[in-house]
């Protein structure tokens, strides 16, 4: 966790605890309740309009602009600091030499588990992939090649995920990730240079593979 992402958390405890008490104080349960309720407001709009460095990431990465979800995120989508928050404001970030990452439910040697890829530029200004696991997995491991298979056909067969907005599929070589489309937009970008994009149907059988779009 970085250093302003603490801070963060500590004002907001220290806010919503004096909310709580100062309005149970004054009048009553009812009355912390609400203080609650106001801090969950106040909270959610703060967390939509802090810039991507305070958000969450692993080994040294920042988030992609996918973490911004839910009706804060949507209420403050038109004003000028969220208009970046699109695959292209995240692939100029990588550009620029912001190591990226981004949360997937990743398929590896046929089982599943929640982890990250991780996005960073080469010398070369090509774009290097990994996989950073989680728990008994942690670690980070290159993804080589780095040549990505689009599988904008396949269903998300898991509801829990599917609720969460991993409904996008990417295949590196034999191993299978599950990604918000944002995710895989930035995908498209960050690695069109280096390689081609397979489709397939909806049957996830491979297509032919195509040069990926820039």
């Amino acid at each position: 966790m970085n250093a302003r992402l603490m801070v963060h958390l500590i004002v907001s405890l220290a806010v919503a605890l004096t909310l709580v008490f100062a309005g149970a104080a004054i009048g009553g349960p009812a009355l912390g309740l609400l203080g609650l309720v106001v801090w969950y407001v106040l909270e959610s709009l703060v967390k939509a309009l802090l810039p991507t460095a305070y958000q969450p990431g692993v080994a040294g990465a920042e988030s992609t602009s996918a973490v911004y979800r839910g009706w804060a995120a949507k209420l403050v989508a038109g004003t000028a600091l969220a208009r970046t928050r699109t695959p292209q404001g995240d692939a100029a970030r990588l550009a620029a030499g912001v190591r990226l990452c981004m949360v997937t439910y990743g398929v590896r040697d046929g089982s599943q588990s929640l982890g990250y890829l991780l996005l960073e530029r080469t010398p070369d200004g090509g774009t290097a992939v990994a996989w950073h696991g989680r728990g008994k997995n942690a670690g980070t491991r290159p993804i080589t090649p780095a040549v990505p298979a689009f599988r904008p056909g396949r269903e998300q067969q898991n509801a829990a995920q599917a609720r969460l907005g991993y409904t996008s599929s990417v295949q590196f070589g034999q191993d299978t990730y599950w990604l918000q489309p944002h995710n895989t937009e930035l995908l498209r970008l960050a690695l069109a240079p280096q390689g081609a994009a397979a489709t397939g149907g909806k049957d996830g059988s491979a297509g032919a593979a195509t040069p990926a779009a820039t």
